[in-house]
């Protein structure tokens, strides 16, 4: 009984607080590791339409109709490259964008699940 208030009152220190915080980030970088096993990959591949087609092209081979116009060019997200990278880099590419490049990072403006739709249909690429 001893060992337990002494633990709640340690929880409720700033040693406590660094803890829990630590707990949350866990927690989100778990979140963020998170394979795209159940995702929908026809609303995957409607979003890309909507959001990516315009520059990696349609078939997501990077020859998308805005793709002439940037240097470098969209990547072939269908490549054996691209899809050789881990989800986590993947997601990582999606929502903070690509320096030196016009990708432009989707943080703020996918949710969670359009992320895991997403991810599921650019893996549905791979050749």
């Amino acid at each position: 009984m001893i060992r337990g208030v002494s633990w709640m009152k340690h929880v409720g220190s700033k040693k406590g607080s660094a803890i829990r915080f630590m707990v949350f980030i866990l927690g989100m970088v778990m979140t963020n590791l998170a394979p795209a096993e159940g995702g929908d990959i026809e609303k995957g591949k409607t979003l890309y339409r909507q959001s990516c087609g315009h520059c990696h092209g349609l078939d997501a081979k990077g020859d998308g109709e805005m793709g002439g116009y940037l240097n470098p060019p969209p990547a072939n997200l269908a490549s054996e490259k691209t899809q050789s990278k881990s989800d986590t880099e993947l997601i990582d590419v999606i929502m903070k964008g690509r320096s030196g490049t016009a990708m432009e990072g989707f943080e703020g403006a996918l949710e969670e699940g359009q992320l895991h739709d997403l991810l599921a249909y650019l893996r549905s690429l791979k050749p």
